[in-house]
């Protein structure tokens, strides 16, 4: 939502008599303000044109101008219209300043008085009035239509101030607010968006209500994600509006009082109370005191440790954290037992997670699909722990935060034998090599570096590395080669970065990187699990699902696996999502070794027609391998290969083309 304040108008009205571009710091010197508020007024007024038929045209270094079809005294007609009440508002703009009005006070509003406030008429307002009403029933919020009076909205007051908080959370943007508090300027141009937009809510309060909270989370160590303090702080202003029209939250949890939470709320309110001259219910307080036991934090005392950490966590939290802990370093063979940060994190975020969980409200979370695309090892590892423990019930929102803990501590504890190693080949000469290597290390960090000037050095090092990045064309049998400048130009770094990319997937869901740590037992190769009793070409399949099953045909028809394992296989994907389609067409399919599986093995089968698995960047698939593991260490020499295999391009390209079976054996096993 945005107005066309008076300063607005006067700039449209300024670029319209301009002939030529004209930079931002040129108009922020002609009104006298910041450049940074006259980007903000821009996109305001880009919005206004693109309605009204113009264009601001934007480049970079040189300026912005209105473009427009219309005559420029048309476009300064239209603006000696607009008066400064008047919103220029699309229709979900529309919907949310009507909630926002509906909830400022104790009235019904009209049709009549909505069209007046916003400029439109009597039918557009029916129409806006029909999706609000699908909006708030989204909410769990009703519109209701009360005879002679208008309209308002019912429900419960906790649903009420929800929704006036996921509105208000969105409009502003944490970052605005937390910038905001320690910013003068950016707190004035806040101040201004807030009281244009919504006046009737008492923002002006903002600053004490930051600052309040912000000592006491000091006096008791105590101390809130940036997001979960703007949470607070603008949900205490939604409260302070709230209760000025007698609306209060029926809302009583006599066990928090219990807790510091509690005493923190208590803090909070009697701090506010001073400040601001008000009063705080007991339900109010017992609120707060739930919403910050549920609310996310950050550990600031270096000092903390696993044996202080019973001070200040109850026993299921630090047990729960041990617990996995525990299972996923098992399962990855990495020790995290001595890892601080990970234990401090994880108990810090456990418990907030349980006080969610006992309260019914999950978080939700915009990155569980990622976090189990990317890290679906992790995610199911820590599945597998919190199910192991038998005692909560997390959602897939709440597991995949727990496993970006893991995850950190896994890269952290972990990362020389994770770092993928690449031969850096110039045969130009040392000084165009060191150019070359001092800006891999500057854009990746983590790549280990072989240099060399000779070709000659591929041979004694192809069973080290990864891949080779070289200035001339380099034809390999083993691993992919990347053919760059000797400057390591930004395309040379995509290209570089997508195929990291790739192998560090691979390397992340199958583990083969650990192959130092296997101990014992017979090394599996590729040559011993494919043979062409294993591979079929062109076979058909309706959907997914049947590309696993008719991948696993082979395996089931020699017993290596049992129809159990093909479910296990199948059931991962639904549970941890196309996690399997490691890279473009191509999917491996597999499940966690477990008695379904009677010998290590592997199979391969081309698709006559390629299937969606659901993963945007690697669908269609036309190649689907399953595999399955006898044990945890055996196989890791095979995956190590194939990895290598699948990331030459020309390699996918032989396997989708190729219709002589034993010709793919004899590549894939000549590795």
């Amino acid at each position: 939502m945005y107005v066309l304040n008076k300063r607005q108008i006067n700039i449209i009205n300024f670029l319209l008599q301009q002939n030529e571009f004209i930079t931002v710091k040129s108009i922020a010197g002609e009104f006298e303000v910041s450049a940074r508020t006259i980007r903000y007024d821009i996109e305001i007024i880009e919005d206004w044109l693109n309605v009204n038929n113009a264009t601001l045209v934007k480049i970079p270094k040189i300026g912005i101008m209105i473009d427009t079809n219309l005559h420029k005294n048309v476009l300064q007609e239209k603006l000696s219209f607009i008066s400064l009440e008047n919103r220029v508002l699309t229709e979900k703009e529309r919907i949310i300043y009507i909630v926002l009005e509906l909830l400022s006070g104790e009235e019904e509003l009209s049709i009549a008085d909505i069209s007046t406030r916003l400029y439109l008429s009597r039918n557009t307002i029916t129409k806006v009035l029909n999706s609000t009403r699908k909006y708030l029933e989204e909410n769990s919020l009703e519109l209701e239509k009360v005879n002679a009076k208008g309209f308002r909205i019912v429900g419960t007051e906790l649903k009420k101030r929800s929704l006036l908080l996921k509105i208000f959370m969105k409009v502003l943007d944490i970052n605005n607010v937390i910038l905001a508090m320690n910013d003068e300027e950016v707190y004035r141009e806040l101040m201004e968006y807030c009281e244009s937009n919504f006046p009737k809510y008492r923002f002006e309060n903002l600053e004490v209500i930051y600052a309040e909270i912000c000592k006491i989370e000091n006096k008791f160590d105590f101390h809130l994600t940036d997001n979960a303090l703007a949470k607070l702080t603008i949900y205490i202003l939604i409260m302070l509006t709230r209760n000025e029209i007698h609306q209060h939250i029926e809302y009583e949890n006599i066990e928090i009082r219990d807790f510091v939470e509690y005493k923190i709320a208590v803090g909070i309110a009697n701090q506010l109370s001073e400040a601001l001259n008000i009063k705080f219910l007991e339900e109010e307080i017992d609120f707060i005191s739930n919403s910050l036991a549920e609310a996310e934090l950050f550990n600031t005392d270096e000092s903390f440790s696993i044996e202080n950490a019973s001070l200040r966590f109850n026993y299921e939290i630090i047990d729960l954290a041990k617990h996995i802990i525990t299972y996923t370093e098992n399962e990855l063979k990495v020790d995290l037992s001595e890892d601080k940060k990970l234990y401090s994190d994880l108990v810090f975020h456990l418990k907030s997670a349980l006080g969610r969980i006992k309260n019914n409200s999950n978080i939700n979370s915009n990155y569980t699909y990622e976090i189990k695309s990317k890290f679906p090892l992790v995610f199911q590892l820590v599945k597998e722990s919190i199910n192991n423990y038998n005692k909560f019930e997390f959602n897939d929102d709440e597991i995949s935060h727990i496993a970006l803990h893991i995850r950190a501590a896994y890269e952290r504890n972990y990362v020389e034998n994770y770092k993928s190693t690449a031969l850096v080949v110039c045969q130009e000469g040392v000084s165009l090599l060191n150019i070359m290597v001092a800006k891999l290390q500057r854009n990746f960090p983590d790549l280990k570096i072989i240099e060399t000037c000779s070709i000659y050095d591929y041979m004694a090092n192809k069973k080290k590395i990864d891949l080779v990045i070289t200035t001339n064309s380099f034809k390999t049998k083993d691993v992919e080669a990347i053919k760059v400048s000797p400057f390591i130009e930004n395309e040379d770094i995509s290209k570089i970065a997508a195929k990291l990319g790739e192998l560090n997937k691979y390397k992340q869901i199958y583990k083969y990187d650990q192959i130092k740590n296997a101990k014992g037992g017979r090394v599996i190769m590729l040559e011993h699990l494919i043979n062409a009793d294993m591979i079929r070409l062109g076979v058909e399949a309706k959907d997914w699902e049947e590309a696993i099953k008719q991948a696993s045909m082979p395996l089931l028809d020699y017993e290596m696996i049992t129809p159990a394992y093909v479910d296990n296989m199948i059931n991962a994907v639904h549970e941890l999502g196309p996690y399997i389609a490691i890279m473009p067409g191509i999917a491996f399919a597999h499940a966690r070794p477990d008695e379904t599986v009677n010998e290590t093995c592997m199979s391969m089968v081309t698709l006559k027609e390629p299937v969606n698995f659901g993963s945007k960047q690697n669908d269609p698939i036309g190649i689907v391998f399953a595999f399955g593991a006898r044990s945890g260490d055996d196989h890791l020499t095979a995956l190590q290969d194939l990895a290598k295999f699948l990331l030459k391009e020309e390699n996918i390209k032989f396997l989708n083309k190729e219709t002589d079976i034993d010709k793919i054996v004899e590549k894939l096993t000549r590795i």
